[in-house]
């Protein structure tokens, strides 16, 4: 069976209502001919479409036959979809039985409770109430919604609120521009089902409106000129009879209505961002839009006949209210001035070009201090960035990569500060309008990420050898006592030293064998937690060289201090591994045997030979559950495997019987892991340009 076969039957297999329901409209649609001819132009229209002119006729079968038909041929497409995304959501979410039945009885009671409830308004003088109460309808969307607002409150923060934000902004702009059948259906549906949801999965009802972040707000005041963009293009494409009068269909010429929308998604983009001048000029676009708007509403409601144009008016201008009040209320939210007004006033702030003064104090904590991470040395590098936080001691690494605040390593400060240190650093990232993602943390920073409703995500095991147990006997150290016993039957040494003091030739030949090793890959040398030659040159930094009787350099290891949570070096960890593609065999298992021994025998109780990113042991082997996340994340290294060797080098480091700890990616939200994906690419392959990665792709 092919790939997309199985896949298929997997998706029949864990979602078979949603495929029923799927497959039977399109069988419909084919077998009645609907899906290349309008159903509406068909003799039988009126005795299969649902509305209340088929109940008052005594057509009670109707809501089911009309629930898998479509008015025209092209709207079969936004059936299927959202057939297959709501109520697919729903069952993966709920389960086949109660989506099942949430799903019908949302649909054909939602069809009822419309009929019934036009029957009452087309007693009032609402023209538009006695155009519904003679109208047909026809389509599945009310099912959908209502077992998507159940599945709703099953969902964890953030995703329950954009479901609900999401169904709102579908429904309620509809409803009061279009106003057909099914959008007062849906209304209906989101009525009686987002409140029935949490007693139908069993969790505690909420009554209250939780507050709102500054993330959270920038992006409602943004939605609305995003919507207000929306809407004017639709106005542009469809004239219809709305319930509150006449919408689209005003003949305004594109040429005008291009520059209104780009200007409404430029200023919501700068909300976004929380640009304080993008808020004032939001604010007072919005409060002239709003005083315009009064003239016209104040005007028609006082003349002597209620034109039918006025409901729409009061609209817009409700709209434009609410728009405001979100503005004002929220004005904290925006005070992030732009970059240039920066580093004219000469602000301090998230985002700032670091300089050597921060390194130097970065490298001044770190041994003060100390850190649970035994990485901590690479938050020193050059290439990262420093948030130093008020009144505080600690600091936080990271880098701006694509939009995203990628945090590295746990944040350095005394135990007790370091929860709150992360806060701040999450709300200064998210001031500054990007999107926080710490990586290659402990676990002590993954507990502190799930009690926020974060995801922790295993991306490494860090291996750790215990230095003052250490021997290598028994059979499971044999090619560790080889690579020793070989080095010295041809006179290999090992020294270790600072590659900064080491002579010219010695370092000549150490950036010779670098620089051969970076070729023969193909791609630039990755960074962000793999160090290079010039990381090594660090003073405080020791390199291992295998040297033989020539004096020759055959392999290079670096190693960096680790400095325990009181500030005292413990012990070292492992960074650049390099060896003469020609030379020892047992290069590199002789430079860490010997490393070990020699800071055993000074002293130190431990050295961590790293973890290799996006590498990690097998299911069966850590007990850790691979979820969707994690195999994209598998992808990664797959696709890269070839060329850095994550897995190999992951094995490599089993032959000195490591015990392991596992490091994580922690971030608030899946719907950022593209953009996250991006900017850890960006980090490891800073250099890779458009053909290199091209070329790697069709590899």
């Amino acid at each position: 069976m092919s790939r997309w076969g199985g896949t298929v039957l997997t998706v029949f297999r864990r979602l078979p209502f949603t495929s029923a329901l799927v497959t039977l409209s399109l069988l419909v649609a084919v077998a009645t001919t609907t899906l290349w001819s309008p159903a509406e132009d068909k003799s039988w229209f009126h005795d299969v479409a649902y509305g209340l002119p088929s109940l008052e006729a005594g057509r009670w079968w109707t809501p089911i036959t009309g629930s898998f038909l479509a008015f025209l041929p092209i709207q079969y497409l936004p059936i299927v979809l959202t057939t297959a995304i709501f109520v697919g959501i729903g069952e993966w979410v709920l389960g086949t039985r109660t989506a099942a039945w949430v799903t019908l009885v949302g649909q054909f009671g939602a069809v009822v409770a419309v009929s019934l409830l036009v029957a009452l308004l087309r007693h009032t003088d609402w023209a538009w109430a006695h155009a519904r109460a003679e109208a047909y309808d026809v389509g599945f969307s009310a099912g959908a919604f209502a077992v998507l607002a159940v599945a709703s409150a099953k969902m964890r923060p953030p995703w329950r609120a954009r479901a609900r934000i999401l169904m709102w902004a579908y429904a309620i702009p509809n409803l009061i521009l279009i106003g057909t059948l099914a959008d007062l259906a849906h209304l209906v549906s989101l009525l009686v089902w987002l409140p029935l949801g949490p007693r139908i999965v069993g969790r505690p009802a909420r009554l209250w409106i939780p507050g709102l972040s500054r993330y959270e707000i920038r992006w409602l005041a943004a939605a609305f000129f995003w919507l207000s963009a929306l809407v004017t293009v639709v106005g542009q494409l469809i004239s219809v009879e709305g319930p509150f009068g006449h919408f689209g269909g005003t003949g305004t010429s594109w040429w005008t209505v291009i520059p209104t929308v780009a200007f409404d998604l430029v200023i919501g983009v700068g909300l976004v961002h929380g640009r304080r001048l993008w808020w004032r000029f939001a604010l007072a676009l919005t409060v002239v839009a709003g005083a315009v708007g009064t003239i016209p509403v104040v005007t028609l409601a006082f003349s002597r006949e209620v034109p039918q144009g006025l409901g729409l008016y009061v609209v817009v201008l409700v709209f434009d209210l609410i728009q405001v009040a979100v503005l004002v209320l929220g004005r904290r939210a925006f005070r992030n001035p732009s970059y240039r007004r920066r580093a004219h006033e000469g602000v301090s702030v998230f985002g700032g070009t670091p300089n050597e003064g921060d390194r130097d104090e970065v490298r001044q904590r770190l041994a003060a201090i100390g850190s649970p991470n035994d990485l901590a040395w690479m938050t020193t590098w050059p290439e990262n960035r420093w948030w130093f936080p008020p009144n505080r001691d600690g600091y936080v690494t990271y880098q701006l990569r694509n939009g995203v605040a990628l945090g590295l390593c746990d944040p350095v400060a005394e135990p007790e500060e370091r929860a709150e240190l992360l806060d701040m650093f999450v709300g200064a990232a998210r001031e500054a309008g990007t999107t926080p993602c710490l990586f290659s943390v402990t676990e002590e920073v993954a507990a502190w990420a799930r009690g926020r409703g974060w995801i922790a995500l295993e991306v490494a095991e860090e291996a750790v050898i215990d230095l003052p147990a250490l021997q290598f006997r028994g059979k499971k150290w044999q090619d560790v006592r080889t690579a020793l016993n070989q080095a010295g039957k041809r006179g290999i040494t090992h020294r270790l030293l600072p590659l900064a003091e080491a002579p010219r030739g010695l370092q000549v030949q150490v950036r010779a064998i670098s620089d051969s090793w970076v070729g023969d890959k193909g791609l630039p040398e990755m960074g962000f937690t793999l160090g290079g030659v010039d990381e090594a040159m660090d003073p405080q930094v020791l390199v291992g060289l295998a040297i033989d009787a020539e004096g020759t350099v055959l392999g290079v290891t670096s190693w960096m201090p680790v400095h325990g949570e009181d500030g005292r070096q413990i012990g070292w960890t492992l960074d650049l591994m390099r060896r003469l593609p020609e030379g020892f065999r047992y290069t590199m298992e002789f430079l860490i045997a010997s490393g070990c021994v020699a800071f055993k025998e000074q002293g130190y109780a431990m050295v961590s030979l790293s973890g290799a990113p996006l590498a990690h042991m097998d299911e069966d082997e850590s007990g850790v559950d691979r979820s969707g996340i994690d195999r994209v994340l598998d992808l990664v290294r797959t696709t890269l495997e070839p060329y850095y060797g994550f897995q190999s080098l992951e094995a490599f480091k089993s032959k000195f019987q490591p015990r392991y700890k596992q490091l994580y990616m922690v971030f608030a939200d899946e719907a950022a892991l593209p953009k996250i994906g991006v900017a850890l690419g960006s980090a490891y392959l800073d250099g890779l340009g458009p053909a290199k990665l091209l070329a790697l792709l069709r590899t």
